[in-house]
């Protein structure tokens, strides 16, 4: 059997590491030419505090617990409780109409949607394929599950997303996309340079105070 103790662990992984900020470099190429590429404003710039005033709604008040932000070509993928091994894409004209939100996703508040995690993973504790995995990931899965007390921290993950149009805004290394997580509650950050910054929600005020 693999020694697991000693392997390398994920960035982001089944344990959550509320002190991770880590830069990602992308493509060099396009690094370079970043203030070459004329940027083209969008329907998703035009609208952008409504957009994030709903994703924000979908977050707190819905079964979405990850959302992929394409804020080049406003798609917005949505992963939800109700159908945690499924993705749903949507554009970000049809978020901004409110008939459209109320049909296609599900209500439930922050507390429901944390405890609703927790027993899925109660589940799959007690079935036999959990078995399949080593002792050392079964007592990861169980103790994150036995700890977790707050799916999220709601003034961060609003600070995370008035701080959106900052990032959008930039001269030249403008935000490209953004994913919000909050079962680990970790932001990645994709660029017009082609580079991402990984972190934690708690340390995204950090980054924006040191380097904005």
């Amino acid at each position: 059997m693999n020694d697991w103790k000693n392997k390398k662990s994920a960035l982001v992984g089944y344990s959550f590491d509320e002190n991770l900020m880590r830069s990602v470099k992308g493509d060099s190429s396009l690094r370079d030419s970043v203030y070459n590429r004329e940027r083209k404003f969008n329907l998703v710039d035009e609208n952008i505090d409504d957009l994030l005033e709903v994703l924000l709604f979908l977050l707190l008040s819905t079964g979405i617990y990850r959302i992929v932000i394409g804020l080049n070509n406003g798609e917005i993928k949505t992963s939800s409780v109700f159908d945690p091994f499924n993705i749903e894409i949507h554009m970000a004209e049809d978020l901004l109409v409110s008939d459209y939100v109320f049909n296609h996703f599900g209500m439930i508040s922050l507390d429901e949607k944390e405890a609703l995690i927790k027993r899925y993973y109660k589940m799959l504790e007690y079935d036999h394929a959990f078995e399949y995995l080593p002792k050392e990931w079964q007592e990861a899965f169980h103790n994150r599950n036995e700890t977790m007390k707050q799916l999220t921290d709601e003034d961060e993950l609003r600070y995370i997303i008035e701080h959106i149009p900052v990032l959008r805004n930039l001269d030249g290394y403008y935000l490209r996309s953004a994913v919000i997580n909050l079962f680990n509650s970790t932001v990645s950050m994709s660029f017009n340079c082609d580079g991402t910054q990984i972190m934690s929600h708690k340390k995204f005020k950090e980054f924006i105070e040191e380097y904005i």
